[in-house]
């Protein structure tokens, strides 16, 4: 989960940046009370796949409709993208601290690290634009000590499934049409339709769930687009 390589630097919005090993100090406070740091708060939006909207709408008790009410759409090449806002502040922030904390996106359990990929693998990194006030001095902790503390494990990998996903799909050649987004919130996005057209086990984890709404999307997308 955690590549390195001494001698590599990756660049991170404008800045080069040593990728991370889990053996790397790294002593930071962090829990669902929250802090001033910018996860929570005067952040850019984050980008959310399907399984981490289906994990919010669980933990929040909302339904996919009523959870679009309080994050942003748009496209890109075609493809819709489903954003979670932090300016002012996140919508699933109060004085108590995170709504959804159990539930909370990747790049809320990475933070103040973040996960790039390049050259075809995937590192960790520590981007010099995200400032976090958690961070202490102390050399007894280390990077794959919070990542486990975070249960970033299946997150990763379900995002990794995601972006597969994302590759077959622009394969297609999307176009950038109001339908296609119609299309990808039905059958992919909201977690209130059934991921797929058969029988099947309703009693699974959420991760057997989204991995079979991907499979279904893979064969049921391409159908509904042709006709669109």
């Amino acid at each position: 989960m955690v590549n390195r390589d001494k001698a590599l630097s990756i660049p991170v919005a404008g800045v080069e940046v040593p990728p991370l090993s889990g053996s790397d100090p790294l002593a930071l406070s962090c829990g669902p009370a929250g802090c001033d740091s910018t996860c929570c708060k005067n952040g850019s939006p984050i980008v959310l796949n399907p399984y981490e909207i289906s994990m919010i709408c669980r933990e929040s008790g909302q339904s996919y409709e009523d959870l679009l009410d309080s994050l942003e759409s748009g496209r890109a090449k075609g493809f819709p993208l489903v954003m979670l806002p932090r300016f002012p502040v996140c919508h699933f922030w109060s004085d108590d601290g995170c709504r959804i904390y159990h539930a909370r996106p990747l790049a809320c359990r990475l933070f103040p690290l973040g996960r790039v990929f390049f050259h075809g693998s995937s590192y960790i990194v520590l981007p010099k634009i995200n400032v976090c006030t958690g961070i202490e001095p102390l050399p007894d902790k280390t990077v794959g000590a919070y990542l486990s503390a975070q249960n970033v494990d299946t997150y990763i990998e379900m995002a990794d499934q995601w972006i597969d996903f994302v590759a077959d799909m622009e394969s297609l050649g999307l176009t950038d049409k109001p339908v296609t987004s119609v299309i990808f919130h039905m059958l992919v996005y909201s977690p209130d339709t059934p991921p797929a057209t058969g029988s099947f086990d309703s009693n699974a984890s959420a991760e057997d769930l989204f991995l079979l709404r991907l499979r279904t999307a893979r064969d049921q997308v391409p159908r509904f687009l042709s006709g669109a």
